[in-house]
């Protein structure tokens, strides 16, 4: 759809000269739109919720049911939370598997042309290593982070109906198995494709300098030329395979930006709905707001650590 809205065609090499930081920031603006709706309709709703709660906490005769008020309030406010922030998670497992599924039809072809280029050790490292982590991270995210996530939003929720705000612990400790995993997970494999990348480039050079000094020493004559037409074929395909790797980024960004994009407006919301509940001085349900945000800091880092690592 971005494509060919504007009237780019990816096999013209001259295509990624049409993306400019207008057409990017359109459609930027229009993931900002679409991705912005319902958590500002969830903020205006709690808005309203947190003022009529501040405005019955002035009433005398109602100072008897304020603990009731608190329950009442504190459930309103994660039903207008909880129940679309389930339905982003949804989404964001979406976006990690669509993410996996491109990789897995995009890798053997960038592999292909790594190949076609004398770059055969780090073809063969690069897809091996690529495709298993696209499935295991396909998994991590299906099976270890989300429903971490999501039984750490529900401890959040009774802790904040608790008495002074008990079983908050238990949520933290959650969150700190999942920042862990995350971060594990991510050492481990940028610091493998590191070292695997540096290698694989340095066989492969080696590789193509020996065989352009034996076309250039054995060949009689037509050496020399044999070995320069070799230097420019070499050269065509890095300029292929640059095109290829860009088309390969920009899908994945375009893959991941709108869920990122919605992620940070409803971190902007619960930022605003904490300071508005402090400035009328209602502590209750201000657990529950806090813990939401550091759910969704941690759901922007599994779809950004995603997006890197393929990227």
């Amino acid at each position: 759809d971005f494509f060919k809205s504007n009237d780019i065609d990816p096999s013209n090499p001259d295509w990624v000269n049409k993306i400019t930081s207008g057409n990017i920031l359109t459609k930027i603006w229009d993931f900002i739109k679409s991705g912005g709706k319902g958590p500002l309709k969830s903020g205006m709703q709690m808005l309203s919720v947190i003022i009529l709660f501040a405005a019955a906490n002035t009433f005398k005769n109602l100072k008897a049911y304020k603990t009731v008020m608190s329950y009442i309030f504190t459930l309103i406010i994660a039903t207008l939370l909880l129940v679309p922030l389930f339905s982003l998670i949804d989404s964001l497992v979406g976006a990690v598997k669509g993410s996996s599924t491109f990789m897995f039809s995009f890798i053997p072809v960038y592999a292909g042309i790594l190949t076609a280029g004398g770059q055969t050790a780090t073809a063969s490292g690069m897809s091996f290593l690529l495709l298993g982590a696209a499935n295991v991270v396909s998994s991590i995210a299906s099976f270890v982070i989300m429903p971490l996530m999501s039984s750490y939003l529900a401890i959040s929720l009774v802790s904040g109906i608790l008495p002074e705000n008990s079983g908050a612990s238990l949520g933290e400790g959650i969150k700190k198995i999942a920042m862990w995993v995350l971060s594990l997970s991510l050492t481990l494999f940028l610091g493998l494709l590191s070292v695997q990348t540096t290698v694989n480039a340095s066989a492969d050079g080696l590789g193509l300098k020996a065989l352009r000094f034996m076309l250039g020493s054995f060949v009689p004559v037509a050496g020399g030329a044999l070995s320069e037409t070799l230097t420019t074929l070499t050269a065509s395909i890095k300029l292929l395979k640059s095109s290829v790797g860009i088309y390969g980024v920009v899908a994945i960004a375009l893959i991941n930006l709108p869920v990122v994009l919605e992620l940070i407006i409803w971190r902007i919301v619960t930022f605003v709905m904490v300071g508005v509940s402090e400035l009328f001085g209602i502590k209750t349900g201000i657990p529950l707001l806090k813990a939401v945000d550091s759910v969704l800091a941690v759901l922007i880092g599994v779809v950004l650590f995603i997006a890197a690592l393929f990227i």
